[in-house]
């Protein structure tokens, strides 16, 4: 069975089981609110019973959100590719984060991106997400974040570089596994990475991450330039 049908197949079990299981995890937030606001004020270890169902929800809705997003990713299709500038899908990413990167008072600074072939769509997604990470998992000083483009080997090697507490070692490959979660699990539902290497090799390309010794970490991937693109080493 080719990997592209198979894909297809788990990305629509995936939707199914979403659809349903939503369903019953926001029945159970709702009614567990509903019965939060009715019960005595008194009973304050009714309360928090309650208020652990009611959290444990909000959890699975994060992950069913985590999963049909990953669904979308297995759904990435070659055929529909195009040709894509990474400045200008950056951009586009960057006025989303707008408050957010302010708020961490957090600078992004990037060079001459390329155009690449590919889904616009989840190529923002794969920015997004690792954007995000670095916000979320920065150090005490203000998050830093570099990109750069660089052209390798026929492809184009992109890198989302950030001056945060980096990546150890032993964890530099697991933290692509889906559920991976270095801070705990309070920290999201564990399946960006996962995303992005799903969508980054659906792209003919490859994705993995650098902590060098000084701090910091790096998230490399490759994707292909565009058809028109001039050959490598061309003026």
């Amino acid at each position: 069975m080719q990997r592209s049908q198979s894909d297809r197949e788990i990305a629509e079990f995936l939707l199914r089981a979403c659809h349903d299981l939503r369903s019953a995890a926001r029945a159970v937030r709702t009614h567990s609110e509903l019965f939060l606001r009715d019960a005595p004020a008194r009973d304050s270890a009714l309360n928090q019973r309650l208020g652990f169902i009611i959290d444990g929800s909000r959890r699975i809705d994060l992950l069913l959100d985590g999963l049909v997003r990953y669904s979308l990713a297995l759904q990435t299709d070659p055929a529909s590719f195009q040709p894509a500038r990474m400045d200008v899908l950056l951009r586009f990413v960057l006025a989303q984060l707008d408050k957010d990167l302010k708020a961490a008072g957090a600078e992004v600074v990037y060079g001459q991106l390329p155009e690449v072939t590919g889904d616009p769509d989840r190529l923002m997604q794969v920015l997004d997400i690792l954007l995000r990470n670095a916000l979320v998992h920065r150090g005490a000083a203000p998050p830093r974040i570099g990109i750069t483009a660089v052209r390798q080997d026929g492809q184009w090697l992109l890198a989302v570089r950030d001056n945060g507490p980096g990546v150890e070692a032993a964890f530099l490959e697991s933290i692509f596994l889906p559920f991976e979660r270095l801070n705990g699990p309070g920290s999201g539902a564990g399946l960006g990475l996962t995303i992005c290497r799903a969508i980054v090799e659906r792209h003919g390309g490859r994705i993995w991450a650098e902590s060098p010794p000084e701090g910091g970490a790096a998230f490399c991937f490759t994707l292909p330039g565009a058809p028109a693109e001039q050959a490598p080493g061309s003026p």
